[in-house]
């Protein structure tokens, strides 16, 4: 039970927690539907209140599978004002932006990734513009958007170069694209 994650309804962590626990249900059906009756158990503070606020005969049927689970996590969570707002946050991120001025590019890449991932149903390249977006101008000198087909090539790119792109940054004053 400690493998799966508690989450307290704070809404800035709940598509890395909901990504995670996808992550665990996706090692076999009896992992997921066991996870039914795991979740609940794993909420706490505010997600653990609203919870046991349902119905028992909501809950009950939360309790059969993850996906119900989730599905009724996000009715309540994910509602459209969320989804909305975690879009333009998506979009809007940009490599060391305030809170993360200490981060490394490949932190960037799987911030920005995540985000976009879990709140649109772009293709390969569209994230992968996406990324490239929010990410300093003097980077396309050594990584070449276009070449990469998957966002796992970049990715795997990002992380080859991490130096030389820090190294860069010291010697051109970084400016979002």
């Amino acid at each position: 039970m400690e493998v799966v994650p508690t989450w307290d309804g704070d809404s800035t962590t709940l598509a890395r927690w909901i990504l995670r626990v996808n992550s665990i249900a996706k090692k076999s059906a009896t992992v997921r539907k066991q996870l039914g009756s795991v979740v609940p158990q794993r909420l706490t503070g505010d997600a653990e209140v609203w919870y046991y606020s349902l119905p028992e005969h909501v809950r009950e049927d939360c309790e059969t599978d993850w996906e119900n689970v989730r599905d009724e996590i996000g009715a309540y969570y994910m509602n459209r004002t969320w989804v909305e707002r975690t879009r333009k946050q998506a979009l809007a991120i940009r490599y060391r932006e305030p809170g993360y001025t200490r981060e490394l590019p490949s932190q960037y890449f799987i911030r920005k990734r995540e985000l976009l991932e879990l709140v649109y149903n772009n293709s390969e390249s569209e994230l992968i513009t996406e990324i490239m977006a929010g990410a300093p101008r003097v980077w396309h000198t050594m990584l070449t958007p276009r070449l990469y087909r998957t966002t796992s090539e970049l990715q795997q790119a990002i992380k080859l170069h991490e130096d030389d792109l820090l190294e860069l940054e010291s010697l051109i004053p970084v400016r979002p694209a």
